[in-house]
């Protein structure tokens, strides 16, 4: 397994960032590279909960279904997805800091049999590609939204 982390403070309480990351269809508002995020399951978000994402890397349009696997209101989300042998796991964590919410967010990568010789190139394309996530979402949250979701 490979993953990196990330840590912002973004000056709103847990319950605005949660509303915000535990629906992949925000990130359209505040991610350029994410064009296109569609709620593919019925009922409320939850643990089983799936997206299909549409987004530009390295120039070219791809699209990948996401899926909550972890769902702890207000502190906790996972997200994951696999394609070509690689499964991608993004792990947020809110917790209240000062007047606000610290947000860990952790990107883990595996895969079985030669493709793990890969994951090291992988995760670091994805760093770069989603480096700046937490940056914009911090930006997004405290100048953008005004009412939860």
């Amino acid at each position: 397994m490979k993953s990196f982390q990330f840590t912002e403070h973004i000056k709103r309480p847990p319950r605005d960032v949660f509303a915000v990351i535990a629906d992949p269809r925000e990130a359209t508002r505040f991610l350029d590279n994410i064009t296109d995020s569609t709620k593919l399951t019925d009922g409320p978000i939850g643990v089983g909960s799936t997206f299909r994402e549409t987004r530009v890397v390295s120039g070219k349009q791809s699209s990948a279904d996401l899926r909550i696997t972890e769902y702890e209101p207000y502190t906790h989300v996972g997200v994951s997805t696999a394609a070509e042998g690689i499964t991608v796991t993004y792990q947020y964590r809110l917790a209240t800091e000062g007047e606000g919410t610290r947000l860990d967010w952790t990107c883990e990568l595996d895969a079985d049999g030669l493709r793990r010789m890969m994951l090291p190139l992988v995760a670091a394309i994805m760093k770069k590609e989603d480096g700046d996530h937490l940056q914009r979402l911090k930006v997004y949250i405290e100048t953008q939204r005004d009412e939860p979701t």
